[in-house]
């Protein structure tokens, strides 16, 4: 039609598009459907054309409702349903699809490039950012086809509003409800106006049957046109009344026989479902309102299908089905995450500078600077982190300069020989003499400077290092290894839990008067958990007054939008859906991403939360929910889930606990050699099965959070804690005791001391062994210049 042809050259297009009648496209896919069904019959490549498919009419329905919603500000004509262009604009016949040239020999839903409507004359193209293509969810590629996230219409103009035409509810119901009968026929191919040629209904009908009824159908009807009788008035108002009698039969029949039965996904489904629903004398609550909310959930299924379009493949642990979790997405930070960005954008241009981040515990913290670690690798600078525990203030200073040991090892691995023969003459001119003393606090130094490790100069690591010899060392160090090429980011967790030495150690190093270091520090702490003179503040103060660019942050609970947006997709359902829940959620967490996770987590236990097989969604006790007490009690959640476990998980919690954030592998592996620690080994995989730990490089284990610490912590009563941490310090002693054990020396004497003021029957000889352990551990630490500890 010339209709077509116009819209297709105004399409503004670089290529010629082909606009094709909506209805000759859903009978050329219905074939296509067909064929696929005859030449694979049920297999793996005929499910995927069935869901290439469903993607492709997806596509369509969302570039004709994104039409029909910007018609609204084309024409005054369309205010009132009752019209006769109203019909006409409701039609199928008045939409058509604008495929690519190559649409012919590869069905694929990147061929469609627009919708178009003929009457009034409006066009959309459907546009695919380029730098979003490659994108993946989760870890998970997704198939390239239907991610589709803007639309533009070339033939609207600029300053045409979307809501400039008001309209009534009814209107608006009329309008959703006459998309939500194309969208049927869009989908199963069945015609409302053809409803009984399907033997009474699509009840035990396929998808592919009902598409190869549609397509006999349409052959046998597309007889010559015949001229149309004229009539009267009274005529004309009967057909009108029988009309909207079998609109309403109609819409009703696809109520009662929905498209699940064709085996349709469960969200196209509640999409048609919830459209005709529209304008019902007793409206559902989950009836749309408007085209933009129709919008809004068609575009989410196109942005990401594999979560929200198709049926999700939920875990599924003993039976029950989890929730899809994504557990490396950031909700609700996007300020904070171009805050952090830009000051290490900063730093790349050549200045140290610091970023303080106060929060609640669970508020996101460390979720928030690890946003970051991916640029920073494109970067091609270093990220090394720490994370304090309670069991930090025995020797804060000394976990600070091993993350800079660390850091030896982690330029080794990323840059090449010809670079480290560069940094290791760069070392040796800085420090010559010194380079004793940095071997000395940095043992790692020889996997970049081997060449110097010498015995001549080993022979003068002799002598006491200070405080500031130790900062001027690392001053040193970081003015060679870090640069604009290479930054080097340092995130410090928990600074609550750090003392002043360390914290002064931090000052001295990005307090450099040289100003050649490029050194981003990150420092976070729980806002709840210092008082305003603790020496964080002072620190921040300090760093103000040597001119150190500061960046001070507070974190706060997720406002209610983004924590629906967050649980939206842990139960792939759409947000306006679950909204009423999540409201229910944000009032009990206060919008705590941590909390609300566990608070999730805690009602799939208890059954209020589970997901229906029968309704393939996600349902829940409204009433049992509300009348919870959890407010501000995470620890009650994460100790209740804890106290459901078996007594040697339990037992292997307790354990780890003992030693802060994280225990050795080495620790889990001697104390598994003892009976009494027997059921260490077992106890600490079905932790980490269970999501309380995680496995941490190839052999440590370390709490996913440290409320999750402070959980397991508190399954000691607090009148055995001393007498705990002294018996599994002994135990570790008499395991190891005739072994080298340099990398848990420090781990067995914290444990022995901790409850050394509850240990009254020690031997003489038992005694003499404690002391010499306490003197190998302090050597160690002197050796490490770590006098504090020591």
């Amino acid at each position: 039609p010339p209709s077509l042809k116009m819209l297709a050259e105004n399409s503004n297009n670089h290529s010629i598009d082909a606009a094709v009648p909506l209805r000759k496209w859903i009978h050329d896919e219905a074939k296509k459907l067909t064929s696929s069904s005859a030449q694979q019959n049920i297999g793996s490549e005929h499910e995927k054309h069935k869901k290439e498919t469903i993607l492709r009419k997806t596509t369509v329905a969302y570039g004709m409702a994104e039409l029909l919603r910007h018609a609204r500000a084309t024409t005054a004509t369309l205010s009132s349903p009752s019209t006769g262009s109203e019909a006409t604009l409701f039609s199928i016949d008045n939409f058509a699809v604008r495929l690519s040239d190559e649409a012919a020999s590869n069905a694929n839903a990147n061929n469609i490039k627009g919708v178009d409507l003929i009457l009034p004359q409006l066009s959309m193209n459907i546009i695919e950012p380029s730098f979003l293509r490659d994108s993946f969810s989760d870890g998970v590629k997704q198939d390239q086809m239907g991610r589709y996230l803007e639309v533009e219409f070339p033939t609207l103009t600029e300053n045409a509003n979307v809501g400039a035409a008001p309209v009534s509810q009814s209107e608006e119901d009329c309008r959703c409800r006459s998309l939500g009968l194309i969208f049927y026929e869009l989908f199963s191919h069945i015609s409302p106006f053809h409803y009984e040629n399907y033997h009474g209904g699509t009840n035990g009908l396929k998808m592919e049957q009902c598409a190869e009824s549609q397509m006999n159908y349409n052959d046998a009807s597309q007889g010559p046109s015949q001229k149309k009788p004229k009539v009267t008035d009274a005529a004309s108002s009967n057909a009108g009344r029988e009309g909207r009698e079998k609109l309403h039969y109609v819409i009703q029949k696809f109520l009662q026989d929905p498209l699940v039965e064709l085996r349709f996904p469960s969200s196209i489904c509640l999409v048609v479902q919830n459209l005709l629903e529209c304008g019902e004398a007793n409206r559902p609550d989950d009836a749309y309102d408007s085209l933009d909310a129709v919008c809004k959930d068609l575009h989410l299924l196109l942005l990401d299908p594999i979560r929200f379009l198709f049926d999700f493949e939920l875990a599924s642990e003993n039976g029950n089905v989890q929730l899809s979790l994504r557990k490396h997405k950031l909700y609700g930070r996007e300020n904070e995450v171009s805050l952090i960005t830009d000051a290490f954008c900063r730093v790349s241009a050549g200045k140290s500078e610091a970023f303080f981040i106060g929060g609640f515990s669970g508020s996101g913290k460390s979720r928030l600077v690890n946003s970051l670690t991916n640029q920073v690798d494109i970067s091609d600078g270093y990220v090394i982190t720490h994370k304090f525990d309670q069991m930090s203030k025995e020797r804060p200073l000394w976990e600070v300069i091993s993350v800079f040991n660390e850091l030896c090892i982690l330029i080794m691995e990323r840059r090449t020989q010809q670079d480290l023969n560069a940094m290791a003459n760069s070392i040796n001119d800085v420090f010559r003499a010194d380079f004793s003393l940095l071997a000395r606090l940095l043992p790692y130094i020889d996997a970049l400077a081997p060449n110097f490790t010498s015995k001549e100069v080993k022979k003068e690591s002799g002598g006491k290092m200070n405080f500031q010899s130790i900062c001027f060392i690392l001053q040193r160090f970081l003015r060679v290894v870090s640069s604009k090429s290479h930054p080097v980011m340092l995130f410090l967790d928990d600074l609550q839990w750090c003392d002043k030495s360390a914290l002064m150690l931090i000052e001295g190093i990005l307090s450099d008067s040289k100003c050649s270091s490029c050194v981003f520090f990150v420092g976070s702490y729980r806002s709840n958990e210092v008082e305003d003179d603790h020496e964080i503040f002072r620190l921040i103060d300090r760093l103000g007054s040597n001119d150190v660019p500061t960046t001070t942050l507070s974190l706060e609970g997720l406002n209610s939008e983004d924590l629906n947006t967050m649980m939206s997709d842990a139960m792939c359902m759409f947000p306006r859906l679950c909204k009423p829940f999540s409201d229910i959620v944000f009032e009990k967490t206060k919008g705590n991403p941590f909390f609300a996770l566990e608070f999730l987590s805690s009602l799939v236990e208890r059954g209020l939360l589970e997901y229906s097989a029968c309704k393939r969604k996600w349902i829940w006790d409204e009433r049992r929910i509300c009348s919870m007490d959890v407010t501000g009690n995470v620890l009650y959640l994460v100790s209740s889930k804890m106290n459901g476990l078996s007594e040697d998980i339990q037992l292997a919690l307790k354990v780890a606990a003992c030693f802060g954030i994280k225990v050795k592998e080495s620790i889990v592996e001697y104390l598994s050699a003892s009976p009494k620690f027997s059921y260490m080994r077992s106890g600490m995989d079905h932790a980490v099965k269970e999501g309380f730990m995680v496995k941490v490089g190839p052999s440590d284990f370390r709490f996913v959070h440290d409320k999750v610490r402070e959980a397991a912590y508190g399954l000691i009563p607090e009148h055995e804690k001393s007498k705990y941490h002294y018996n599994l310090g002994l135990t570790l002693y008499s395991i190891t005791k005739r072994s080298n054990v340099d990398d848990i020396i420090y781990s067995i004497a914290d444990q022995i001391n901790h409850g050394m003021s509850v240990s009254c029957e020690q031997s003489p000889e038992l005694r003499l062994e404690l002391a010499k352990l306490n003197k190998r551990a302090g050597l160690k630490a002197v050796d490490s210049s770590d006098y504090m500890t020591a």
